[in-house]
């Protein structure tokens, strides 16, 4: 976690923050430095190594989504076709209902946290 590590800004305390997790790290050594897998400890070993070593899960405020689905802009074209047919049949009744769905889309990627 070395090159993306930083120090407290107030100086205030000896924590140390970056922003990979625990997964990343184990990954980052299997990728860069040639590690296998079965000779590297579990994600919850390296969680707590981390740990241990002062780095804590911090809440951030905000954080760019992990990705943005392909299908929006016609998922709503096929709802607003629905809607345009069921509104000219005399016979077809529209209820609208409110749901919403959890999906890892939006400004809080990683559940709102980082390892600090």
């Amino acid at each position: 976690v070395e090159p993306k590590t930083q120090a407290d800004p107030e100086l205030k305390s000896t924590r140390q923050y970056t922003n990979m997790t625990a997964a990343e790290v184990r990954q980052a050594l299997i990728e860069q430095k040639g590690y296998s897998e079965e000779h590297l400890p579990s994600e919850r070993t390296f969680r707590t190594i981390l740990n241990r070593m002062n780095y804590r899960l911090k809440r951030i405020q905000k954080a760019k989504p992990l990705k943005k689905t392909a299908e929006t802009n016609a998922i709503f074209e096929n709802i607003q076709a629905v809607r345009a047919e069921a509104r000219s049949d005399p016979e077809t009744l529209e209820i609208s209902i409110d749901t919403k769905a959890k999906v890892d889309l939006g400004e809080y990627s990683r559940g709102g946290k980082k390892p600090e």
